[in-house]
């Protein structure tokens, strides 16, 4: 292959607020440079991220990322901006991952960015140093300008050549070409009927388990003492961010909904203790790991601590369906109008 770099285009200055969970993070700063006014917590919970719950039969540490990120994008365009992907099966990487296919890929998406970076827009790429969604400032004959994970720990940020992206699951890049408009009656009907489908209806997929079951997963790896140290630990830092989101969220919908107050208000509190018991688990597994997971007091622990935020999610999941009633009735009185 021929492959013809773009050339230079100076870096923007783009905010970055770490996560935990960093799409979550690489698309809040790109959502704010380009004018949503938003924060962390609104992006987990109209994409969806906030009650992802996808855990590996080991619980490795592809646990938070590998599900399809085409499920994240549909709350992002109510939010304010329309959504274009390269997805990681467009290119068929997966069938060539060392050779002609992959360097299309990686292609392909350095050229969507350069392009968007040309306009002016950042956007989100995945595998930045590291299996890491980070936000692309410019590009440079061949490199990408990044923010990432290496700002939180105090890191320099080398630019990045275009085919030495640390992309296993092949090229992503996610852009936000163009503005868009919804009603806020809309975009919460979504995010709370997106939040019930995540939550009750993926089932499994592969060796993950995704949902409710992913607690399952999660609970009978521990027991069998099957579940990776560093896995475990760093999905226990992701879905635990995971839950503070879901509550924060959801708590501000309920305020701005009081028709539905009531069946939120459970689900918020029902949130609160999921969350207090992942932060507990926090103090269990705690990151980067030592050798917690091989201790079976910790695990009993765990599976203790998992149990609960399994039985709070499933309160809230029900409360969650009681309050769509409202926004069902309203949806379906526009349509009449």
């Amino acid at each position: 292959m021929d492959q013809k770099p773009q050339a230079v285009m100076v870096p923007m200055d783009v905010p970055w607020e770490g996560r935990w969970l960093s799409w979550v993070a690489a698309t809040t700063a790109c959502l704010r440079a380009l004018g949503v006014e938003c924060d962390a917590a609104d992006v987990a919970g109209m994409s969806g991220y906030a009650f992802i719950l996808n855990v590996h039969q080991t619980v490795d540490v592809s646990s938070p990322t590998a599900f399809d990120w085409a499920w994240l994008t549909a709350g992002v365009q109510l939010m304010g901006r329309s959504t274009m992907e390269l997805h990681p099966f467009d290119m068929g990487e997966k069938a060539d991952p060392t050779g002609d296919l992959r360097l299309a890929g990686c292609q392909a998406a350095y050229d969507l960015a350069a392009r968007e970076v040309g306009e002016g827009r950042p956007c989100v790429l995945w595998g930045a140093y590291l299996p890491e969604f980070a936000v692309v400032i410019g590009v440079e004959d061949g490199f990408y300008h990044v923010k990432s994970f290496k700002q939180d720990m105090g890191q320099p940020q080398p630019p990045i050549k275009w085919d030495e992206v640390t992309n296993p699951s092949g090229s992503y890049v996610l852009a936000f070409p163009t503005e868009t408009k919804a009603t806020q009656l809309r975009r919460d009907a979504y995010a709370v009927g997106h939040a019930v489908q995540l939550l009750l209806g993926r089932g499994t997929m592969g060796e993950y388990a995704l949902g409710l079951s992913g607690y399952d997963a999660w609970i009978a790896a521990l027991e069998a003492n099957k579940a990776q140290p560093y896995g475990n630990s760093y999905s226990t830092q992701c879905f635990a961010e995971g839950r503070d989101f879901a509550c924060e969220f959801l708590g501000r919908i309920s305020k701005r909904t009081p028709e539905a107050a009531e069946p939120l208000g459970r689900a918020v509190a029902a949130y609160d203790e999921a969350s207090t018991a992942m932060h507990a688990l926090r103090d269990v597994f705690r990151h980067p790991p030592k050798d917690e997971v091989n201790d079976p007091a910790k695990r009993a622990r765990g599976v203790e601590l998992l149990k609960a935020a399994k039985l709070a999610e499933t309160r809230a999941s029900g409360a969650l369906l009681e309050a769509l009633r409202f926004w069902t009735g309203k949806l379906l009185d526009r349509e009449g109008e």
